[in-house]
């Protein structure tokens, strides 16, 4: 049996740096804003999961927007779980990231040059593939002149359908010509025809 020590506490609250009143407010606010948004992300379920190059956070963040103002839920890992060490790969991060799939409905493959650097996009893209309830698609993220390109993933990509946008709506294709909507495919789970 130990009782805490007042020298212990200290050294504690010294390395989380609220020895001052405001460094007490800030701590605070910090750890309930970090309790409150694990504790709804643990129950929360998502219709987007968005594997992305972490090198590409500026393009996912608007992707997520669009993804989000077009009415659908996203996860995206540096957003919902800030705590996460995605340069370090450790078994922690995958269970969070494993638990985090499970709560989505499909998966989105954001594709890019730094996509092709990434080790855990294949990782994460295998896992959903594997779920017997999910869904996989492919987001080409693609230079201006490649735009109106029908698009044909590399290797496994061109396995996946692939997702664009036309007008104010999403489209989920498996060429140009057979389509169908992006709410579609995913809640009444119609493939591209």
């Amino acid at each position: 049996m130990a009782l805490f020590t007042a020298s212990a506490l200290r050294a504690r609250a010294s390395l989380e740096g609220y020895f001052t009143e405001e460094g007490r407010r800030e701590h605070a606010k910090r750890v309930l804003l970090n309790e409150v948004r694990a504790a709804a992300s643990r129950t929360s379920t998502y219709d987007i999961f968005l594997s992305h190059a972490s090198e590409d956070a500026i393009l996912i963040k608007a992707l997520r927007d669009e993804l989000v103002d077009a009415g659908f839920t996203v996860y995206v890992d540096w957003i919902d779980d800030p705590q996460l060490d995605r340069s370090r790969v450790t078994t922690e991060t995958a269970a969070v990231l494993r638990q985090r799939m499970r709560q989505c409905r499909c998966l989105l493959f954001a594709t890019s040059q730094a996509a092709r650097q990434s080790v855990w996009m294949p990782w994460e893209l295998g896992y959903m593939d594997a779920l017997t309830t999910a869904r996989v698609a492919i987001v080409p993220i693609v230079p201006e002149h490649e735009a109106d390109r029908d698009f044909r993933g590399q290797e496994y990509l061109g396995l996946y359908p692939y997702i664009d946008k036309t007008g104010a709506a999403l489209y989920v294709h498996r060429d140009r010509s057979r389509y169908v909507r992006f709410a579609d495919w995913l809640n009444q789970r119609l493939d591209p025809r």
